[in-house]
């Protein structure tokens, strides 16, 4: 290695790290929020972004196999193709566990629907690996993740634009940002690759200091540093809230999808914990009556209830309320 290659070696090695450092820090967050809250959504998290930290260890055993074979790792033919196979591998893992979080967070319970994304992402990645020996293939198979990705975006919008029940547009409607973040890092990641293999036709090249090659795309690394900051946030408040109350039981899908952001929207607004019940109950779409029967109290003291309810969240009516509650919790 040249001396003046060194500072660029060690900072894509640190960047390297990072990435896999937040990695590993979201799974466990994640896990440890599902422990707390059996969320299927924690859960998948977890999967997701364990299988990410795999994927980028790769780029470092490249560096070992190249020491190991004493020779440049891309020029060994049975190594790469290895390597590409489980990159394949891993890589429908970690974006197929993202996909089944979009199923989990629109509702979506088809089961052949479900496993017909990662099968194709499987074979045709396959299929591309055969032909990625020219500029035009290689794009199309390091593409193919984000195309992957942009399925899931487009099917998480129709899903939205399609659903009638407001409150469940109101609620999938607090995901737009993320939406767009993953989108707009999932374009730079297409255009990435297609500045590389499409118009410049190289392996890599440098930007100034920094090292742009097909086998490191920063964006799709800013992606899902971004993606891991956002599960971090979300686990971390997740576990502040269940060390404050424990989790009641949520077997039921509607009560589990209501889960933390109770405890959220009780707090923003200073809820008692009966109040909170009453809220809980509402939100499953339980009338006075029944409400009065699950809690064991009169139909007019619920009245009372549901009134202090509108008074402290500011709401005109319960389905104002239902509404407030999926917009912001």
């Amino acid at each position: 290695m040249r001396a003046e290659e060194t500072p660029v070696e060690f900072a894509t090695y640190y960047f390297t790290l990072l990435v896999m450092l937040a990695s590993v820090l979201a799974a466990a967050t994640c896990f440890s929020a599902y422990l707390v809250s059996r969320s299927r959504a924690m859960i998948l998290a977890f999967g997701g972004f364990l299988c990410y930290f795999i994927d980028v260890a790769f780029m470092l055993q490249d560096s070992i196999a190249a020491v190991v074979l004493g020779t440049s790792a891309g020029a060994d033919a049975s190594y790469l193709l290895m390597r590409s196979v489980a990159t394949i591998l891993i890589g429908d893992a970690c974006l197929t566990f993202f996909w089944l979080l979009v199923c989990d967070f629109v509702g979506e319970r088809r089961r052949s629907l479900m496993a017909a994304a990662p099968i194709a992402f499987l074979l045709l990645s396959l299929g591309l690996l055969m032909g990625a020996d020219t500029p035009e293939g290689r794009f199309w198979f390091y593409s193919l993740r984000m195309i992957y990705v942009f399925w899931m975006l487009g099917f998480g919008l129709f899903r939205y634009l399609t659903c009638r029940d407001e409150t469940e547009r109101t609620r999938m409607a607090r995901g737009r940002m993320a939406f767009v973040v993953v989108a707009v890092l999932a374009a730079l990641v297409v255009a990435e690759d297609a500045l590389l293999f499409l118009v410049l036709r190289t392996d890599g090249f440098m930007l100034g200091p920094i090292l742009i090659s097909s086998e490191r795309n920063y964006a799709e690394n800013l992606l899902f540093l971004a993606g891991a900051l956002l599960a971090i946030g979300y686990a971390v408040r997740s576990l502040a809230l269940r060390f404050e109350k424990p989790p009641a039981d949520e077997s039921d899908e509607r009560a589990a999808r209501i889960g933390d952001n109770l405890l959220i929207y009780a707090r923003r607004h200073g809820l008692t914990d009966r109040e909170s019940e009453v809220l809980r109950l509402i939100l499953q779409g339980k009338d006075n009556q029944n409400i009065a029967s699950t809690l064991t109290i009169a139909p007019s003291t619920v009245k009372v209830y549901v009134h202090r309810l509108l008074q402290k969240t500011g709401c005109e009516n319960r389905q104002g309320l239902i509404q407030d509650f999926w917009r912001s919790a």
